[in-house]
């Protein structure tokens, strides 16, 4: 199984998860939980998607990949997570 980190973030009590390795899959909710929930069934339903049309799934960063690139802004409050697909 592949795992995705996630870049949760908060912003006036909305909680929000990115996630990097796949271009526009997000989720977010009125807390953590529900927003990684909610990144959780975007991350599978961009899964299918990309596996419907047969293309690769993108290489997974490790959070040393994305500290180092700057995606997580740790100063500013964000943390990772792992978001499963399956």
């Amino acid at each position: 199984m592949i795992c995705y980190f996630g870049i949760l973030d908060s912003v006036n009590d909305v909680w929000g998860v990115r996630v990097p390795d796949l271009p526009g899959c997000h989720g977010g909710g009125a807390s953590p939980d529900e927003a990684i929930a909610d990144a959780t069934s975007a991350t599978r339903e961009w899964v299918e998607a990309r596996i419907a049309k047969h293309l690769p799934m993108p290489n997974p960063s490790t959070v040393a990949d994305l500290l180092r690139s700057g995606e997580i802004d740790s100063s500013g409050g964000e943390s990772a997570v792992i978001v499963r697909h399956r």
